[in-house]
């Protein structure tokens, strides 16, 4: 049989230098967490984690991001009341109603139209008078004058009968000019009256058909829009200060957004915007700047900037909140990244970008914003990968440790 003490005493001292000089070998590799060396190495340790984009030319345009809120426009809105005192008979539309213009909303009845009624129905029946009684007293005039003349010709009468027979038609014409002139301003000051109470063109030429049947007085919409307030029952009286219906237009709105001061320069009457708001986060609006406040608020230190958006199908409401892009640069083609790219690093703006089998931090130089991405105006070129996800993970590995 073989002896195993002399063979173990054999084997142990190699296995010890073995362990020794692995021990020597760990405590000499580098700790310096800055080196390239590193952050390859737990670049490659979290590569699952970082996603990259291949940087190349693009469309870009710059944007300045401000928020607002949604206003009817001051030329699409309209309060609606009678311009007399009155008592509500018939109502055509209530609160939510779509109307267009001229649609009738409401009749009423008043004493007030009554006695413009009459007022007109007189100062028609005087003209009309006057215009039959005038053309009969020409007319005869004018007979008497014919008559005259031809026996004046026969010498059967004197020339001063014939001189009496012209100064009585010249003074008949003159006489019917000015009792018809007379009566027909009459006539129109009581129509107009009638016109400025409420009553239609075809209300009033109707009076004279049927003098005796009440005319009822109709308000109407001046604008198309949707009834957002009625202040009415039938049977109510109201006066002439009532505001009886409140109607809007929401075609097209205003977005009043609060723009910093030091972005005024570049914001121009004409620019397109583009609008978001929480109800419809899927959906853009577009609209154009239209006008820029003169005032900057001393608190926000902001200027108003108002935008008109069509919104033809009504979705953006009055007091809503949006999210206002402004469009202040022409769209041009340049090299731009993701803003998830570019991190801060200690005052510098800088991002990670893909070299051999790691990833090297680069220095670079921002434009322009547009939306989500930045324009890189220095630093990088069309072909290189930078990562636009775990960029941040990588930019902590770089830090040497204190």
């Amino acid at each position: 049989m073989l002896n195993r003490r002399p063979i173990q005493a054999l084997l142990i001292p190699p296995l010890l230098m073995m362990v020794l000089c692995a021990g020597c070998k760990r405590a000499a590799a580098p700790s310096n967490p800055s080196s390239p060396q590193a952050t390859t190495a737990t670049s490659e340790a979290a590569s699952h984690a970082i996603e990259t984009e291949t940087v190349a030319l693009q469309t870009i345009a710059g944007v300045i991001p401000a928020t607002g809120k949604v206003l009817v426009t001051e030329d699409r809105v309209a309060i609606i009341g009678p311009v007399h005192g009155g008592r509500l008979v018939r109502l055509y539309a209530g609160q939510g109603s779509k109307v267009t213009k001229g649609q009738r909303l409401a009749d009423l009845e008043s004493a007030d139209i009554d006695q413009a009624e009459a007022d007109y129905l007189k100062a028609l029946s005087d003209y009309e008078n006057a215009r039959r009684t005038s053309a009969a007293e020409v007319k005869f005039a004018q007979a008497t004058y014919d008559r005259t003349k031809v026996l004046y010709e026969k010498t059967i009468t004197a020339g001063k009968n014939l001189q009496a027979a012209e100064h009585d038609l010249e003074v008949a014409k003159a006489t019917a000019e000015s009792s018809v002139a007379g009566t027909r301003s009459a006539l129109t000051a009581a129509r107009r009256h009638l016109l400025i109470l409420g009553l239609k063109q075809s209300d009033i030429d109707a009076l004279k058909n049927k003098p005796d049947s009440p005319v009822l007085f109709s308000l109407t919409s001046p604008i198309t829009g949707i009834v957002v307030e009625r202040n009415a029952t039938i049977g109510a009286t109201v006066g002439s200060d009532a505001n009886v219906f409140k109607i809007i237009d929401l075609s097209r709105v205003w977005i009043d957004a609060n723009v910093f001061e030091k972005d005024l320069e570049r914001v121009r009457r004409g620019q397109e915007v583009k609008v978001l708001v929480t109800a419809f986060p899927e959906s853009t609006f577009s609209g154009r700047v239209i006008l820029i406040n003169s005032v900057v608020d001393p608190e926000t230190r902001s200027v108003k900037v108002r935008t008109e958006v069509p919104n033809p199908d009504g979705r953006l409401k009055p007091d809503m909140f949006a999210n206002v892009s402004i469009i202040t640069d022409l769209h041009r083609t340049a090299i731009s990244i993701p803003q998830s790219a570019v991190l801060n690093d200690g005052g510098k703006t800088v991002v990670f970008v893909a070299e051999g089998s790691g990833y090297k931090k680069r220095q670079v130089t921002a434009g322009i914003q547009s939306n989500d991405r930045v324009e890189i105006i220095d630093g990088l070129n069309a072909g290189d990968k930078v990562v636009v996800k775990g960029n941040y993970l990588l930019l902590q590995q770089s830090k040497p440790e204190k």
